[in-house]
């Protein structure tokens, strides 16, 4: 091959590539998103079982329930919440506790979280949350989500 078009080929690639855009449909968004939320030091744990359940409609508003567990304690909470998502970033905020498992003197958190939709390999959802309970504000933390295989 000479040289003058290796150039134009390598040239074509590199173009091809940097106007590629990844899109993303509220389709893709809504589904099961498994994972793990974080707590800050100073909350009853490090770390949780969590998982969200999300129906996102063609305006990005999105609706459903999170999971929570803390496995060492055996306690859980479901929870109801609503957002936004605007093609990167899903505002989620937890509006009410629809079920709730826990032990006496610990709260769960309604929260409120932005997670940024990231798709290297598998798609997956990660940001920042905090919240509080009807004592006063929760020990903020992390949220990582991996989109779970739809059930056949």
């Amino acid at each position: 091959m000479k040289k003058p078009l290796l150039i134009k080929l390598s040239l074509f690639i590199m173009y091809f590539q940097a106007s590629t855009v990844f899109t993303v449909s509220a389709q893709d968004v809504s589904g099961t998103w498994e994972g793990i939320i974080t707590q800050e030091e100073g909350g009853i744990l490090g770390e949780y079982t969590f998982k969200i359940f999300i129906k996102v409609d063609e305006d990005g508003n999105a609706k459903g329930t999170a999971y929570v567990k803390a496995d060492e304690l055996d306690i859980y909470a479901i929870m109801g919440f609503k957002g936004k998502f605007d093609g990167e970033y899903m505002d989620i905020e937890e509006d009410e506790i629809l079920r709730e498992k826990r032990v006496e003197d610990i709260f769960w958190c309604l929260k409120e979280y932005r997670l940024q939709l990231l798709s290297a390999g598998t798609l997956r959802l990660e940001g920042k949350w905090s919240g509080y309970t009807s004592t006063g504000a929760c020990i903020p933390g992390k949220i990582y989500l991996k989109k779970s295989a739809p059930r056949v």
